[in-house]
């Protein structure tokens, strides 16, 4: 306040409140003050509440708006707010203090793009972008006449062709650019236009669209500001590795990951070493889950699996597999510890990495070239 009239700096931080569903937020969550024609306790006390208003914003857009433990407790991540005084001092000394709100949110460009995305869909008006109705199946044969279909040209316009509104055939250029588009999502590559190729094509339904870009944009605010120069980053969903270094992609991988009953946690973590000809110490969970009720339906079990079997003194049971041709971690593992006992490695396991769902693992991440990752 200056002359008990809001200054630039309170103007400034209530018009990026107001902006905070930019964001992914609730502008309803970051109430602002009306200044006009109060008395001097009512704007002090109005100060206060924009104080408070300013410091809660910071929290959520830079460490997300509640802990993600509420989400599950297969995660580990930093999750840090920043300290308050430091919030204060940034916007008391910045010339846009709106600017400054923003500097809170994450820097990483995943984000930005998430962003971006969720500003464009906003600005679309609803039922826009027809969807491509469900029925028969197209494709080309050479031995059948060409088929005509009233979709077609809607979706040679998804797939960004030209042509004539007029025109239904689904002929080779829209079956080439169909297998385009299937191999681009790991589809089977077929050039038909089945119902799996349909639903990618016009994607989730807006709000769901929208709820998702918000829900990855919160994720991000629960993960470190800084990744480091040279990083690597996990993508579940699409089962794959990237190496990023300065910013860029520098080279990826297929991965297999954990089994949906057993999910591979978010974490983030700093790789420490690697291990080459690794031994398998079994962790407790498969031990006590899954070899010790297999032993006792047949005690050569393990033995012919490869694993050898510890019985400890305070009764305790110690299941290991040697480094070998065999051995599920391979021949090298990759170590950032972590209280989940998860990892990257090898596998002997090859085949998997042919299946388009991989999702097999007990939690670790399983890397297709090792050797050169």
């Amino acid at each position: 306040l200056e002359k008990g009239v809001e200054n630039a700096r309170a103007k400034a931080v209530v018009a990026r409140l107001k902006g905070a569903d930019a964001d992914g937020l609730e502008v309803n969550d970051y109430k602002t003050p009306n200044f006009a024609g109060m008395s001097p306790d009512a704007l002090a006390d109005a100060d206060l509440k924009l104080t408070q208003t300013v410091l809660t914003y910071a929290r959520h857009v830079q460490a997300g708006r509640f802990p993600y433990t509420r989400v599950s407790n297969n995660m580990e991540l930093i999750q840090a707010p920043p300290e308050a005084a430091e919030v204060l001092a940034k916007v008391a000394d910045a010339a846009d203090a709106g600017k400054v709100l923003d500097g809170f949110s994450p820097p990483h460009e995943a984000y930005k793009k998430l962003k971006a995305m969720l500003a464009e869909i906003r600005g679309k008006t609803a039922g826009t972008g027809n969807a491509i109705a469900d029925g028969q199946l197209l494709k080309v044969n050479a031995k059948a006449p060409m088929m005509e279909d009233p979709r077609v040209p809607l979706l040679r316009e998804k797939l960004g062709l030209g042509g004539e509104a007029s025109d239904l055939k689904y002929d080779a250029k829209v079956a080439e650019a169909v297998k385009k588009f299937q191999r681009a999502n790991e589809l089977p590559a077929t050039g038909n236009l089945d119902a799996k190729t349909i639903k990618e094509l016009n994607g989730p339904p807006r709000e769901k669209h929208i709820d998702t870009i918000i829900a990855n944009m919160e994720r991000w605010r629960w993960y470190p500001r800084d990744l480091g120069q040279a990083h690597v980053v996990v993508n579940q969903p699409d089962f794959s590795l990237k190496v990023m270094h300065n910013g860029a992609e520098v080279w990826t991988t297929r991965i297999v990951i954990g089994k949906t009953d057993m999910p591979t946690p978010l974490l983030s973590e700093t790789m420490k070493y690697i291990t080459i000809n690794p031994t398998w110490n079994v962790p407790p969970s498969i031990v006590h889950n899954e070899y010790l009720p297999a032993l006792q339906q047949d005690p050569t079990v393990l033995a012919r699996m490869g694993l050898k079997v510890v019985y400890n003194r305070d009764g305790s049971v110690h299941i290991y597999q040697p480094p070998g041709e065999a051995n599920a971690l391979g021949r090298i593992r990759f170590n950032f510890p972590n209280r989940f006992l998860v990892y990257q490695h090898d596998t002997p396991d090859k085949h998997l990495f042919a299946q388009d769902v991989r999702a097999f693992s007990h939690g670790c991440m399983r890397v297709q070239d090792p050797a050169k990752y």
